[in-house]
């Protein structure tokens, strides 16, 4: 291969990564911007594995509640209150296409199916603001995918410095 050729094919790679790269930031930040918010509320975790460096351990209380057979869905339909609090009415492998109803993506992590991230992570040495966190605020697009906006308390404000 010439040096020529192996320059461009070098470029060619780079512009690609940045292009992908510039369009998941932007599907990140409409989402942010655009996603409906909900509320989800945190399940206890063991107290030892709370807070390990820099970030803390989730679970959420929907979790509790997903059936056996969730693997067998790709979406957990959540009820959206008037202040944003979710509940879980049902899974489908569907997004649901009634008023009040968010489809939220399952995760599946060791074999474990969740609706949220297992973890959420903040700047170093700022573990006590987040010790009083109750709830997880999210951010979800039409596809049923959720970004954690931040952490809440238990009146629901926001904990930290996530403020956007």
């Amino acid at each position: 291969m010439s040096s020529r050729l192996t320059q461009l094919a070098i470029a060619a790679a780079m512009l690609l990564i940045l292009v992908v790269s510039a369009l998941t930031v932007w599907r990140f930040e409409h989402t942010l911007a655009t996603g409906q918010t909900l509320i989800l509320q945190l399940a206890p975790v063991d107290p030892r594995s709370i807070m390990q460096g820099d970030y803390m351990a989730l679970a959420y209380a929907i979790d509790l509640e997903l059936p056996d057979d969730a693997a067998q869905f790709s979406y957990a339909w959540l009820n959206v209150a008037v202040n944003e609090a979710a509940s879980l009415h049902s899974l489908s492998n569907q997004l649901p296409q009634q008023d009040g109803t968010v489809g939220l993506l399952l995760r599946q992590r060791d074999g474990i199916y969740s609706v949220g991230p297992n973890a959420f992570f903040f700047t170093e040495g700022s573990a006590a603001v987040y010790e009083q966190a109750r709830y997880g605020q999210f951010k979800v697009d039409g596809s049923g995918k959720a970004l954690l906006t931040g952490l809440l308390d238990e009146n629901l404000q926001l904990l930290g410095e996530n403020a956007r």
